[in-house]
């Protein structure tokens, strides 16, 4: 039997299928070890695999909550899904302009203005200058920073640069709104409205990626969660079911606790070697 205009599912937003990023630690070296290894006739290398085959489906107008501990992979994915790094396998599809705030004044350069820094993101995002134009009073307006707009970001507090990054991502369109901790260090009534607002884009059928370590944002804001562990998808589905199985695990405490094992390719690194 066929499936119904009623009862078929809603377009595909984003895809991930078997997504892979393995680093190599000890990345950075000098010209001259680089020639050196290149010599070698048998390098040796040990590669970290931050994410090692992540299988992970959004529809269109869903809002999708990512919790997992520090390490376990959740920012790796987004980078992805931002498309500031390329994986190392897999593929990622993403139908939609995407509007990432992964972290707190994330593209904003110390040196420019404010008005200039959201000009700049903007920009990046592929705005036209007369639609920035038009929205930059209420990017102030939101943030509150109407009297210091013009001053260069550097003289921010991470709180008025956080304000300042979340009020260009709801005021901004998008079809895609990718939210990291960004709420992590901005008192209590802005994230309150800032909660609200994304509850809002969600109502409006924008798809949302939320990602927090306080259980009750990510209960208020997501109907289905995917709990990332050692780079893979430990368990998906309904958002209370999920964090009550993530929780009786890990416990309220999972964001202070060691990271899960991961694989290494290689000869384990010593004590000496870059994490």
């Amino acid at each position: 039997m066929s499936a119904t205009a009623h009862d078929a599912a809603p377009p595909i937003a984003i895809r991930a299928e078997g997504l892979r990023k393995r680093y190599q630690l000890g990345e950075h070296r000098s010209l001259q070890q680089t020639v050196a290894s290149l010599l070698r006739r048998r390098a040796t290398t040990v590669t970290f695999e931050a994410l090692a085959g992540v299988d992970l489906t959004c529809h269109r107008g869903e809002a999708i909550g990512l919790v997992g501990i520090n390490g376990s992979g959740k920012s790796t994915l987004l980078q992805i899904l931002a498309g500031m790094i390329v994986p190392t396998g897999g593929e990622m599809r993403v139908w939609g302009r995407v509007l990432p705030l992964l972290a707190v004044g994330q593209g904003f350069h110390p040196e420019l203005t404010g008005r200039e820094n959201v000009t700049l993101f903007a920009s990046s995002l592929g705005f036209p200058p007369k639609t920035v134009a038009e929205r930059m009073d209420a990017v102030m307006e939101f943030a509150e920073l109407e009297s210091h707009i013009d001053t260069p970001t550097k003289r921010f507090s991470s709180g008025m640069i956080s304000r300042l990054s979340f009020a260009v991502g709801i005021i901004f369109p998008a079809d895609i709104y990718v939210f990291d901790e960004v709420l992590a260090v901005v008192d209590g009534e802005f994230q309150a409205r800032c909660l609200e607002e994304i509850k809002g884009l969600h109502a409006a059928g924008r798809t949302v990626i939320f990602v927090s370590h306080n259980r009750n944002q990510v209960a208020e804001v997501c109907e289905r969660v995917f709990w990332l562990e050692a780079g893979v998808v430990r368990e998906h589905g309904p958002t209370a079911d999920v964090l009550d199985q993530y929780e009786r695990e890990h416990g309220r405490a999972s964001a202070e606790r060691p990271r899960a094992r991961r694989r290494f390719r290689g000869p384990r690194p010593s004590r000496s070697s870059p994490r």
